[in-house]
């Protein structure tokens, strides 16, 4: 009669769950697991398919019991390592994955077994909100988490604050509390700023201190007759400002508002030496949809071969040139926020924006650049991007936006 190997999964479940308890004091969401439990792992992996090996070499039917139990322990391997990084999404991915194959091979074993961690993946996502939500309840006690998370100081602990960070935001718009959330904001913009000083050639802590060697850095590139230049000077000054926010530096967010008039002038500067805007003309005389007198939905649309940004912002200038300027920064921050919320691109240091110009807004007597919403008093306006990357990255990203039409389009499309 050929040997069958009893399944070891109920041991493996059994040292993986983790049981919901008080969090008072509790450094992490989720208690860490033992080296030693993933190097038993490792070595049961090995035993495992040398078995299967074995067993198939001689034609034995229990090879089949030794690649159930080996396709389990896989699972419980990298399930547990979602849970050690506290990525209880993926963990829950993983699980519903694995339960709806079995479920179709109607393999009841492996059902049951993955029932139980879907129940245990639940219990953790209780527990990871219950931790959050008391942690955010005073900054004080953030902090002191938040600063253990990157004391490392690599980037692999900076990864994981921000996606730790990101939790903490997440379970704060849940509760509602839109001052935690800005709060945190700062927190998630400060730890992109840390990544970004890592692979960048930049020293934030440098720029942030030190106001000639700012100026050494950024007004070359502020000088440039190039608008990817300019880009990058915005990005390096968004940095530098969210950097110096939270890191104590000596130059004050007053001197980095400064800087931001500084390029939002520079860039209008550069769009008329460069006629952008009267590229208009290539693609519409109309009005967007909405006339001059009604606002037009906020979002980032998709429209023919470019990319349009709708949104409202509090400009530093009053003159309407400069204002462009700021609008088109505001515009890129929203882009670069919408593609890396739906995971359209890996990091924002890989987007390189074409030109952007800002659509006017049509009226019997004259075009306006801008809409002051009296609800929110705020200005509202319309960037359009001619390319993102290159034209193929553009086709690709722009799949995922609803469509805009302008006046002319709707018009046509309703005869």
């Amino acid at each position: 009669m050929p040997y069958r190997v009893k399944i070891v999964s109920v041991l493996l479940f059994a040292s993986t769950v983790l049981p919901i308890f008080s969090i008072l004091g509790q450094e992490r969401a989720i208690p860490a697991v033992s080296p030693v439990f993933f190097d038993s792992i490792d070595n049961r992996i090995k035993y495992l398919e040398q078995q299967i090996q074995h067993n198939k070499q001689i034609r034995d039917v229990s090879y089949l019991n030794y690649q159930r139990e080996l396709d389990h322990t896989l699972f419980v391997q990298t399930y547990q390592q979602y849970v050690v990084n506290e990525d209880l999404d993926q963990a829950k991915d993983l699980v519903e994955q694995k339960l709806k194959r079995s479920e179709f091979r109607s393999d009841q074993a492996s059902v049951k077994f993955y029932r139980d961690y879907e129940l245990n993946t639940y219990n953790l996502i209780k527990l990871q909100r219950i931790y959050y939500q008391k942690l955010f309840l005073k900054e004080k006690n953030f902090k002191k988490v938040f600063d253990g998370w990157i004391a490392p100081a690599t980037l692999e602990a900076y990864n994981k604050a921000q996606r730790l960070t990101g939790l903490a935001i997440k379970y704060a718009n849940e509760n509602k509390l839109p001052e935690t959330v800005k709060t945190l904001e700062q927190y998630n913009a400060y730890v992109q700023a840390l990544i970004f000083d890592v692979g960048s050639e930049y020293d934030l802590a440098v720029l942030t201190n030190n106001s000639k060697f700012f100026y050494k850095v950024f007004q070359p590139m502020l000088a440039s007759d190039s608008i990817e230049k300019l880009n990058e000077a915005g990005k390096l000054l968004s940095y530098c400002k969210n950097y110096g926010r939270l890191s104590g530096s000596s130059l004050s967010g007053e001197f980095f508002n400064k800087q931001e008039l500084a390029l939002a002038t520079a860039i209008s500067d550069l769009l008329d030496k460069q006629g952008r805007e009267k590229e208009l003309a290539k693609y519409t005389d109309q009005s967007v949809v909405a006339k001059f007198d009604t606002l037009n939905p906020c979002g980032v649309f998709k429209w023919h071969d470019q990319i349009v940004v709708i949104d409202e912002f509090n400009p530093a200038s009053m003159m309407d040139e400069v204002k462009k300027g700021e609008a088109i920064i505001h515009a890129d921050r929203m882009l670069y926020t919408y593609l890396e919320k739906n995971k359209l691109c890996t990091s924002v240091n890989e987007l390189k924006f074409g030109y952007a110009f800002v659509i006017p807004y049509h009226s019997n007597t004259t075009n306006n650049s801008f809409f002051y919403n009296k609800l929110t008093d705020k200005w509202q306006y319309i960037a359009c991007y001619t390319v993102i990357v290159n034209k193929g990255f553009t086709a690709q990203v722009s799949k995922f936006m609803p469509p805009l039409f302008f006046e002319d389009e709707m018009n046509t499309a309703n005869k």
